[in-house]
């Protein structure tokens, strides 16, 4: 009774699972190839219908008589029996394929040999259905049993470097072959239930040896997963027939017990069997994930994108590591990024596309150039799942959102260089005309100095005009905007000398300013209108004249805020508040230092003027060092 049950559940799931094969051939096949485009093709083809053909035939000699119908014929029998005779050989030439082209003359020789012993076979089991009405052939399965088994010793010689895991499957799968062969040989039909196991679904164990070279995880997702539940299910029951239902019921029977409660057994466990499948489902599916395929965590994954990404200030650098953590991920030997025109619709309304052996990411950035990654020829008959494709999905948007924000950045940065250009400019532009509004004004005064010593002091004209000759050719040449204390100090020193032959004993001039700070830079002629302002207002309009004084010394030495302090100062005439702010308002000098001062120190230089009647005027003048040791602007 076991035995039976063993073999119309056996034959059933065979049949259901071989269906399966070819369906997942006929799904993962490309629509634009031909069916004889590649010898995978032709294999993975052949290796469903054989196995479909053998369990279909199985089941109709050994489930058919055990539900009470009429038996096959022999010859139909003797076409599944040869069916599950070429299984082995399609094994050996799929292993000899998967290692090249067959050029070697060994390999050829051990194909040749294996579909020998398998036609062989299919014509001893042809004559003994037509000659003897015999549903197989004994003989056929000892030539097979045989056979196979030497060509089983040849090929662990001939592939004694292929990889140890791959080895071991073909060959635990002809092994099974080669003992199936020997039951089938000498079955009897009163053999246990294990041993009916053994020997008539050989063919599972082939059917996997194969697959496992082209289609791995085509077989582990679409084949292997509803494969494992389905047995497992089938385990359950007949564990809960075996051991549960069979003993209740021969109990039952002898002790002469009532059907119903019977009955409630059976529909409780049929209840506690459908209950017990999902679990059986998501238990195949997490064991065929993580144990056989080893697919990667991927919330491990995002981590690593994000972290790695993070570091990348360019689109390109960002897509190559996006490269270099898709393909191992998905097992695919072709990826590239490209850039791609969104006005074509059908790329942009989906971030994944997928076709049968390859898929395309785009890459949904806000604004152009926009990106898509091609994942092409993934490995082992792969396709796609929905965590795949979902984290995928996240690791575009990861990308999209990181390219974003570069650029954002990028752009915030070109516009703060274009704005400070242009501030830049501006800055130049009004330095240059407060610049050419100096050399007017100091040309003006020195003219008229000269103008006074020709009515006055003739004699000293000439020399004068010749100091004045070299001084402006000094102040007018074309300076850069930065220069020494030390060269200022010295057009001042000039000027004040051609002025002191107007003035002779009413204009003294002091000068306090050490080496060292002489040699800071500060903006050119930014003291020479202060100086001519002290002499022109102070000096000329004091009956007694007076002394002008020129200091400089740093202020906060010791920290990073230093500043240098100028002073110029005049014991002058002065003047009120009221009266300096309408000079102020109809001069040009300190209006264009004091502009001159807010280009360059952006608000933090300062001019400090106190002037009080009969006293003099006190100018000072505060540069940060900062400010005027790396100055924001300069004229070229």
């Amino acid at each position: 009774m076991v035995a039976s049950l063993i073999n119309v559940l056996g034959f059933t799931t065979g049949a259901i699972l071989y269906a399966m094969l070819l369906w997942m051939v006929v799904r993962s096949h490309p629509p634009d190839q031909g069916w004889v485009a590649s010898s995978s093709d032709r294999l993975s083809l052949l290796t469903g219908v054989l196995g479909l053909f053998w369990n279909i035939g199985a089941f109709s000699a050994y489930g058919l008589p055990t539900l009470g119908l009429v038996e096959p014929s022999p010859l139909l029998m003797s076409f599944a029996f040869s069916a599950l005779g070429f299984l082995p050989a399609v094994v050996v030439h799929s292993v000899l394929r998967s290692r090249g082209e067959l050029k070697r003359a060994v390999d050829r020789s051990i194909l040749y040999f294996a579909y020998a012993l398998s036609f062989s076979s299919s014509l001893l089991h042809v004559v003994a259905a037509l000659r003897w009405h015999l549903l197989f052939s004994p003989t056929a399965f000892l030539i097979l049993m045989a056979g196979f088994a030497a060509v089983m010793i040849a090929l662990l010689i001939d592939t004694r470097k292929t990889p140890g895991s791959s080895r071991a499957l073909w060959v635990v799968a002809l092994a099974v072959f080669a003992v199936s062969a020997l039951h089938l040989s000498k079955h009897t039909g009163t053999d246990p239930w294990w041993l009916e196991l053994l020997g008539h679904h050989a063919s599972l164990p082939l059917a996997l040896a194969f697959l496992h070279q082209d289609y791995r995880f085509a077989l582990a997702d679409i084949f292997l997963k509803r494969a494992l539940a389905l047995i497992l299910l089938v385990c359950l029951v007949f564990g809960i027939y075996a051991f549960g239902v069979a003993p209740v019921v021969t109990t039952w029977t002898v002790q002469g017990g009532a059907d119903e409660p019977m009955i409630l057994m059976l529909l409780a466990m049929w209840v506690g069997t459908a209950l017990v499948y999902p679990l059986i489902r998501s238990f195949t599916a997490w064991f065929v994930d993580t144990v056989v395929l080893e697919r990667p965590d991927y919330d491990m994954l995002l981590a690593q994108a994000s972290q790695a990404i993070a570091g990348q200030d360019t689109a390109e650098s960002i897509l190559e590591d996006l490269k270099g953590l898709i393909g191992p991920a998905l097992c695919a030997r072709s990826v590239q990024w490209r850039t791609v025109d969104t006005r074509n619709a059908e790329l942009v309304q989906k971030v994944v596309t997928t076709t049968a052996h390859s898929a395309t990411l785009f890459i949904p950035t806000v604004d152009m150039p926009q990106y898509a990654v091609s994942i092409a020829e993934l490995e082992g008959g792969r396709r796609l799942l929905s965590d795949d494709i979902a984290a995928i999905e996240k690791l575009a948007h990861l990308v999209a959102r990181r390219i974003d924000a570069i650029r954002t950045a990028h752009e915030r940065f070109e516009r703060d260089i274009r704005e400070r250009e242009i501030s830049q400019l501006a800055s130049e532009a009004e330095l240059r005309a407060l610049r050419a509004q100096i050399h007017p004004h100091f040309l003006f005064n020195a003219l008229t100095t000269i103008g006074y010593l020709i009515q006055a002091a003739p004699d000293k004209a000439l020399s004068t005009l010749m100091r004045l000759s070299g001084l402006l050719r000094s102040v007018l040449r074309s300076s850069p905007e930065f220069s020494t204390l030390g060269e200022e100090l010295a057009i001042i020193t000039a000027y004040l000398d051609i002025e002191s032959a107007r003035f002779e004993d009413r204009l003294s001039v002091n000068i306090d300013v050490s080496e060292d700070l002489r040699q800071l830079r500060i903006p050119s002629l930014l003291l020479q209108p202060i100086v001519e302002n002290a002499v022109k207002h102070g000096i000329s309009e004091s009956r007694t004249g007076g002394q002008v004084r020129i200091s400089a010394n740093l202020t906060d030495a010791d920290s990073e805020g230093a500043s240098l302090r100028l002073v110029v100062e005049d014991t002058g005439a002065g003047g009120s508040r009221a009266q300096f702010a309408s000079g102020r308002s109809r001069g040009v000098g300190l209006n264009n230092v004091e502009k001159r001062l807010n280009c360059y120190g952006k608000g933090t230089a300062q001019m400090q003027i106190i002037s009080k009647p009969g006293i003099g005027t006190h100018i000072e003048l505060v540069l940060p060092l900062k400010t005027i040791a790396d100055p924001v602007v300069g004229v070229k």
